[in-house]
């Protein structure tokens, strides 16, 4: 393997090993045909046997055989995002905590869900196991630490550990102390008698504490603050015992971990690195450079490897001796912001990143991709009506234009000073709309006719008092429809770019605004969780749509035009514009659904999730009447 690397840097090749199905199509939920993306990953921990990896993620949590690289299972369950993981001491089960609030018990060797423990009335952070295995404990967003017993599922006892999130909770090995630390803006890490939940001890820092981590042999406490400080404390007296040495370019670790053998403490950090540092010298000892930030990592149980994950969804595998990279597991789509169905074909686009995927909506198999700037993640993507052209707006103040058959550059449009949030292409093709940070819209020339279709400007919509996040055209092409974080919906003339109307019945952040097939009404979606359905021509409101519900992020009207489609925090609604009823609701995304699409022949509702993912919907066999 060595001299094959030699070779290929000889000949100046680039190569990479990479393993794991792209999409693997596990536990789907119910209506759903295929998912698209694995979801970011949280927390990744080592089998007890060293063979497989666990994976807390967005969607639940995913197996894989380390040898391989390929995935062996995906757990689900839990209705919100993974945060924590962790295996008992023998090994013959682990405990998950979720953004659900809840914590479940797996056994490791059937990866069948045991019992679930319930009391937390927020987010769970993190969970421990004491050194026995008798005690499980758990950090919530509620402030509180809880103690449960793993065999009945039963809550042993509750104390409010912080004045804020509680982060981190770890055991020492003798099980005598419980540590628990809290999130950015606080400064102090508690030590607990597990038993009575009595403070026995009190760890202050001038810094916040961000992470905790405990040595198993000799009571060391390690601490991450905001600006590149690692600190070791001991534990019975919470005497500082040494700063650890970083270097000007590293950053604050997301995540620790010792050495199997104590030695050494692990850290991934934000700075694009997983660091070593000496537990007795405190000195950096050497540092594996990554692409992108660490977010987790964890060591194998001999001490010879260990995983890391990134931002970006990828999962490497490392010697810890030579720092040689050993393997990868690529994640497509760690991060989804916008999601488009071409109306002339079975294809659905993607934005991630600084990348756009082309997909089949009929299997989920990945087509093409096209690369954009490195430095230019996209936040939007949108097709031409003839599905020739696709359009996109990036972060940093530029639209373009490509060839949706072939990926070809197009050209860009630049003059926005903010982040371009949307875009949208007029039916004739003529305009393409951006709206953008910059609380503005502008309009831009298409030459369709031509090789290089990018024209001249045609105006500046000015109006909004806060950021423009959705643009779409009426079906005739005369009106343009802005949603903007100043809780308003303006409606302008594409002509002349007057301002028409202005629809201010909102609360919070308008997310998306759609036009009906027909153009005579006009749905607007908020984060405040309502759904308004207007007349498009005189501006009235027809009706409010929607319960107690929190963060509609996206609507959309069915191609017939007889109901409209909306999605909340982890939901999907079909609303009846006739009988006012819910016809269904999906539920399988474990985050925001903030983008919705339908394909061309109306068969296929297309999802996109902050959890990561992209649910394609089998239309067919849904009967929307449940």
């Amino acid at each position: 393997m060595k001299l094959l690397n030699f070779l290929l840097l000889i000949f100046g090749l680039c190569f990479s090993y990479a393993f794991g199905q792209e999409n693997p199509q596990w536990n789907l939920p119910v209506g759903a045909k295929a998912r698209i993306g694995k979801g970011s990953v949280k927390e990744i921990k080592y089998f007890p046997d060293g063979t497989r990896l666990a994976v807390a993620s967005t969607i639940g949590v995913w197996v894989y055989d380390v040898h391989t690289g390929e995935p062996i299972d995906l757990l689900t369950g839990h209705t919100g995002p993974v945060n924590s993981i962790v295996f008992s001491p023998d090994g013959s089960t682990f405990a998950t905590g979720s953004d659900d609030n809840t914590i479940r018990l797996w056994d490791a060797n059937t990866r069948q869900h045991k019992t679930s423990f319930v009391g937390h009335a927020d987010d769970v952070n993190s969970v421990a196991f004491s050194s026995d295995g008798k005690i499980l404990a758990s950090g919530s967003d509620d402030n509180t630490v809880r103690l449960w017993n793993p065999l009945t599922g039963e809550q042993i006892s509750s104390f409010a550990a912080h004045t804020s999130s509680v982060s981190t909770v770890a055991f020492l090995p003798d099980g005598t102390l419980l540590g628990s630390s809290t999130g950015p803006g606080n400064d102090r890490i508690g030590l607990w008698n597990p038993h009575t939940g009595k403070l026995i001890n009190t760890i202050t820092d001038e810094s916040s504490v961000e992470s905790i981590a405990l040595s198993a042999v000799d009571g060391i406490l390690a601490s991450a603050l905001n600006w590149r400080t690692i600190k070791l404390w001991e534990v019975n007296t919470g005497t500082l015992l040494i700063t650890c040495e970083t270097e000007d370019w590293i950053n604050r670790p997301n995540t620790m971990e010792f050495s199997p053998d104590r030695q050494t403490l692990a850290g991934g950090v934000r700075g694009a690195a997983v660091c070593f540092w000496d537990v007795v010298s405190g000195k950096l000892i050497k540092s594996i450079k990554h692409e992108d930030s660490v977010v987790s990592m964890t060591y194998a149980p001999d001490g010879g490897f260990i995983a890391s994950a990134m931002d970006n969804g990828k999962i490497q595998f490392w010697d810890v001796a030579t720092a040689e990279l050993q393997k990868t597991i690529p994640n497509t789509t760690p991060h989804i912001a916008s999601v488009a169905c071409s109306s002339e074909s079975n294809i659905v686009a993607s934005a991630h990143d600084t990348k756009i995927y082309f997909w089949d909506l009929g299997t989920g198999e990945r087509l093409r991709t096209i690369t954009g700037s490195p430095r230019h993640p996209i936040n939007s993507v949108a097709y031409s009506s003839d599905g020739k052209i696709l359009a996109s707006g990036c972060r940093f103040r530029k639209a373009r234009l490509w060839d949706a058959q072939t990926g070809r550059f197009l050209g860009t449009f630049t003059g926005h000073k903010g982040y371009i949030t949307s875009v949208a292409i007029s039916p004739d093709v003529s305009i393409l709309a951006s709206g953008s940070t910059d609380r503005t819209i502008r309009l831009w020339e298409i030459h369709r006719a031509q090789l290089f279709p990018i024209g001249e400007l045609i105006n500046t919509l000015a109006a909004h008092t806060g950021y423009v996040s959705s643009v779409i055209f009426s079906p005739d092409g005369q009106v343009l429809a802005s949603g903007s974080r100043d809780s308003s919906i303006r409606l302008w003339e594409v002509k002349t770019g007057n301002l028409l109307k202005t629809l201010a019945p909102h609360r919070e952040d308008v997310q998306s605004v759609v036009f009906s097939p027909d153009g005579s009404t006009l749905a607007s979606a908020s984060w405040e969780g309502a759904v308004c359905l207007w007349n498009s021509q005189t501006g009235e409101l027809l009706e409010t749509v929607g319960g107690p519900l929190r963060n509609v992020a996206a609507v959309i009207f069915s191609p017939d035009g007889s109901h409209i489609v909306y999605g909340n925090d982890d939901k999907i609604y079909f609303w009846d514009i006739r009988t006012k009823k819910i016809l269904r609701t999906l539920a399988g995304h474990t985050d925001v659904v903030d983008n919705l699409a339908y394909s061309s022949d109306g068969k296929t509702l297309v999802s996109g999730s902050r959890d990561g993912t992209i649910l394609l919907w089998d239309l067919t066999t849904l009967v929307l009447n449940q």
